[in-house]
């Protein structure tokens, strides 16, 4: 691919429509569930939904996911994943049984805010001094509620370089109660309509700033059909590492080796 990939107008309006609909229908589906199902069922049921919504946000944008691996159903994981894209919620959550840990921000976006909070997303505020306080929040939604999926790199990229992770909420998969596991999960935007992506290809997936994203948005809805992958690692444990440093590090690595082989790339590509 040699950076001739475009967007139609008309494809990316069907494609808003659609995911409008898409989103206001789930949104209802999810009202409709909450007082009328006991709690457990109510979680399932929350869960199947927010699967099948996230499967049919992909359509909208032509994307196919393809799972290697096998994603870890159990309860309670915390998933660990490189970030590249606002997509990559899409991606995540169209395959791995859990919620996201999102910055408080998003709550008040309009409508997807709503979505998030209907689907049990974790919101924290960006503070040092509430860390430890946080930590411990995480751990309680981890044994309580539903399995997480955490972005440690803070932020996103330009999907071919994996930045250095933050390791402080690994330390919630730390319980002398409840073994909580930890699955790495690397995500890759690899083909577009059939070959191998480019770098201008992949910026139309790849959200980093200065890239304003209703325009980024809007491009991405109107692109022909592309491939993403989704690499499901080993399972392992917080106890199995030294510290929580030693456990970043380690998922680092193996997400950072898992974009460089689906990508067929030597070494990293920075901005």
């Amino acid at each position: 691919m040699t950076g001739s990939a475009t967007s139609s107008k008309l494809r990316s309006i069907l494609s808003l429509l659609g995911l409008l609909v898409w989103t206001v229908v789930n949104v209802v589906g999810f009202w409709i569930i909450r007082p009328f199902r006991p709690a457990n069922v109510r979680s399932a049921d929350i869960e199947k939904l927010a699967l099948r919504f996230h499967r049919g946000a992909l359509w909208c944008f032509n994307l196919t996911c393809v799972i290697k691996g096998e994603p870890c159903t159990q309860k309670p994981t915390l998933y660990i994943s490189n970030h590249i894209s606002y997509i990559d919620i899409f991606v995540l959550g169209s395959a791995l049984p859990g919620t996201f840990i999102a910055k408080s921000e998003v709550a008040k976006w309009p409508l997807f805010g709503q979505l998030a909070k209907l689907q049990n997303t974790m919101f924290i505020e960006r503070s040092s001094r509430r860390v430890s306080n946080q930590i411990d929040q995480v751990r309680d939604h981890l044994i309580n509620k539903s399995n997480l999926i955490l972005f440690p790199e803070g932020t996103s990229d330009i999907g071919t370089y994996v930045a250095r992770f933050h390791s402080n909420f690994f330390q919630a998969a730390a319980s002398a109660d409840t073994e909580i596991l930890i699955q790495p999960v690397t995500v890759a935007y690899s083909h577009y309509q059939g070959e191998k992506m480019d770098r201008q290809t992949r910026d139309n997936y790849a959200w980093y700033k200065p890239i304003k994203i209703v325009p980024h948005f809007l491009n991405g809805l109107g692109m022909g059909p592309a491939q993403v992958q989704l690499i499901c690692h080993p399972v392992v444990k917080f106890e199995d590492f030294e510290s929580r440093k030693d456990c970043a590090a380690y998922c680092e690595t193996v997400i950072r080796n898992g974009l460089l082989e689906a990508l067929e790339l030597e070494q990293e590509v920075a901005r």
